[in-house]
């Protein structure tokens, strides 16, 4: 039998099918809506995961960043969005690759996003401490190396009405960073209200002089690498795994006389004071 003998006839519903079928429409501003839904999303995060640490309208100095957390919401219900509008498109190829492409972001800004605010709220809090100074009492004495090398005594500093003693993790924490970062900004400030700002934490003189070259800063930053300030204070975190001591941040502004006249401690390592804030107590401390 002949090729064309053995041909199965088709029937009339699946020729009627065949010529009925038409290509449906790809819909580019619904496309096109849905990447940049889907961009602006997965932007936003990253935005939120690279600016946090040096963008204080983000809330890097309060105990709950609203802001940050608000921009990560927006980030999530963008990529929610860009998968809505990538279902709504006719075209099965279209709706496979930009449903996936959204899909894919949101599982990211998600998964990404929860263990930022997990890391904010429980990856910053300090180990459980006892400080033991109270305002009205003396602030120890000290005689500590700064990143110089000089030996500075303290609490009370020379030419000064006040004393800002900033304890800090050390040079390895982002948010002590910019904590100097800001005071040296504002240095100026502080000296024409004759306030010394220190730094002290337990690293050690190499370390604090790669940190102030680092800052370009001129604030003294103390070394207390024998924890002989830190330790009577109660603000050493101590590491089981062979990491070095790390101190527990604290402010303290100091009177002439050494008087401990107000204090700032929080239970989590991110929440630090403003300059301004700090300024204002010292300012107080002054004017008694």
């Amino acid at each position: 039998m002949g090729a064309e003998g053995s041909e199965i006839p088709r029937s009339d519903a699946q020729i009627e099918f065949e010529e009925s079928w038409v290509t449906p429409p790809f819909q580019p501003l619904r496309a096109l809506g849905a990447a940049a839904l889907t961009a602006s999303g997965f932007g936003l995060y990253e935005f939120v995961l690279v600016s946090f640490w040096s963008a204080p309208w983000m809330g890097i100095h309060d105990r709950i960043p609203w802001p940050a957390f608000a921009l990560l919401a927006i980030a999530m219900l963008a990529t929610v969005g860009g998968i809505r509008l990538a279902l709504r498109l006719d075209s099965p190829h279209a709706k496979m690759g930009f449903g996936l492409f959204a899909f894919l972001a949101c599982v990211v800004v998600g998964m990404g996003g929860g263990r930022f605010i997990s890391y904010a709220m429980r990856g910053t809090l300090n180990p459980p401490y006892k400080l033991n100074l109270a305002v009205g009492q003396r602030f120890p004495a000290f005689a500590l190396p700064d990143q110089s090398g000089a030996i500075r005594r303290g609490p009370v500093m020379a030419d000064a009405d006040a004393t800002l003693i900033y304890v800090y993790r050390g040079d390895f924490c982002p948010f002590a960073r910019f904590e100097l970062a800001d005071l040296t900004r504002h240095a100026d400030e502080f000296r024409r209200a004759r306030i010394n700002v220190v730094g002290i934490s337990a690293d050690p003189v190499e370390r604090s002089k790669m940190l102030a070259r680092y800052l370009h800063t001129e604030i003294p930053l103390l070394g207390d690498s024998k924890e002989s300030v830190l330790a009577p204070l109660g603000l050493v975190q101590r590491h089981v795994d062979g990491q070095p001591d790390n101190a527990i941040p604290a402010f303290f502004v100091v009177d002439r006389h050494g008087v401990v006249r107000w204090i700032f401690s929080s239970p989590y390592y991110r929440e630090l004071p403003r300059v301004s804030t700090l300024l204002d107590a010292a300012k107080s401390v002054i004017a008694e």
